[in-house]
């Protein structure tokens, strides 16, 4: 009777063992998910096609010659930050259909980037009576907790106007999460247009005209490309009444994108503007 009841115990200890095992193999696995582009991993998302696509040459873009800029690279998006005009040229980024099932609550602390020339601090936006708007959304950070908060760094942050912030942007902003979930992955550029005479903040801030955002899908077949810009103002809500070629953009602000594709493939999609296909 005693050697089954020690037979009993050991078979009993095993199984924790193992479920123990199986328990943090699972864990192991999760964490390493979600903190796999931190490390420097390529996550293969679920239906994506096996491809070599190479996304980081596809996310660098060519600056107008003389354009004053700083490259800094955060965890979820690079920005090109101007000292002159004291907000970003652009920010880009690969948007992931994994990134937009993140859950990380938003973070709402807007904070100066001391390490970068010329950024704003939080009393540059008192009272001026625009928003702080994001180029880099925070919802399209909700995959890690440091992605949340660097989209808070101003070196994110345009003057925006207050109707367009909640309104017409946003609702791009949420149709393209949408086309990154459909697509496995976009890649987005966003930035201010500024033109002519230039308004400013009393602290100096340039107040952009106008955003322009531009996206690629690099995994879809054949790859496509559409681009929107909107005026600094109110209204604007029929996302495709906004949609314009990438064409049009690089010829409104000299930035050239996605030039490390064929060049017959590049002059293809970048003259195409068609909202519908995107939409379908």
């Amino acid at each position: 009777m005693a050697k089954k009841k020690y037979q009993k115990r050991n078979s009993t200890a095993r199984q924790v063992r193992t479920a123990v095992i199986v328990v943090a193999v699972i864990v192991a696995v999760w964490w390493f998910i979600g903190h796999a582009k931190e490390l420097g991993f390529k996550r293969v998302e679920s239906g994506a096609p096996a491809s070599n696509v190479d996304v980081e040459a596809l996310m660098e873009v060519n600056a107008p010659e003389g354009l004053r800029q700083q490259i800094v690279a955060y965890e979820g998006y690079t920005a090109s930050f101007n000292a002159d005009l004291r907000i970003p040229n652009y920010v880009v980024y690969e948007l992931t259909r994994f990134e937009t099932q993140g859950a990380e609550q938003r973070h709402d602390k807007f904070m100066c980037d001391t390490d970068v020339e010329g950024c704003p601090t939080t009393d540059d936006y008192k009272g001026s009576g625009y928003d702080r708007g994001h180029m880099a959304p925070a919802a399209d950070m909700k995959w890690s907790k440091k992605a949340m908060q660097e989209s808070f760094f101003l070196t994110n942050i345009c003057p925006q106007n207050h109707s367009l912030n909640s309104g017409g942007w946003k609702r791009l902003e949420e149709k393209v999460r949408l086309w990154a979930d459909r697509d496995s992955a976009v890649i987005v550029v966003s930035g201010p247009i500024v033109q002519g005479h230039i308004n400013r903040l009393e602290s100096g801030v340039a107040v952009p005209t106008g955003f322009f955002k531009v996206l690629l899908a690099p995994f879809a077949t054949p790859k496509r490309a559409i681009a929107f810009i909107y005026k600094n103002e109110g209204g604007q809500k029929v996302i495709e009444r906004q949609a314009v070629s990438v064409d049009e953009v690089e010829a409104l602000t000299g930035f050239d994108f996605f030039s490390s594709l064929p060049d017959d493939e590049e002059n293809e999609i970048e003259k195409t503007c068609d909202y519908y296909e995107w939409n379908n």
